[in-house]
């Protein structure tokens, strides 16, 4: 079941931002899913078609296939933090979109719960 509502949300979306890279947002029950399908595919084919970044992502995936005991050094955050460098890690939302994320966020927020008067929590009697 759960294969088909992705589907339909594959389907029948519509993105919240466009620009400068499409954004897409899916409710679930207890709040939203950002999708960044296509910062995904820039990502990676940007590594694909540079050479220097995919050298440098084979060798995080050599270091992480070698079997070593966990002494808090790990090799691979560097050329992480190379490649996110290199890549970026953010997606600008101005202008428009951004009020059009807001609003999208907004809508998914889960109303407030109700409080309970102070006398029933303590188990007085209302006056």
């Amino acid at each position: 079941m759960n294969r088909i509502r992705l589907y339909w949300h594959r389907i029948f979306r519509r993105p919240a931002i466009t620009d400068p890279m499409p954004i897409y947002t899916r409710r679930i029950p207890d709040g939203l899913l950002l999708d960044f399908e296509a910062y995904f595919a820039f990502v990676v084919t940007t590594i694909a078609d540079d050479p220097d970044l995919l050298d440098q992502f084979m060798e995080v995936v050599e270091d992480r296939g070698q079997s070593r005991e966990h002494d808090g050094w790990e090799p691979e955050q560097l050329l992480l933090e190379k490649l996110a460098t290199a890549v970026g890690y953010e997606v600008p939302i101005r202008g428009r979109a951004l009020a059009q994320l807001s609003d999208r966020l907004g809508a998914a927020a889960l109303a407030p719960v109700a409080q309970i008067p102070a006398q029933r929590r303590e188990g007085g009697a209302a006056a």
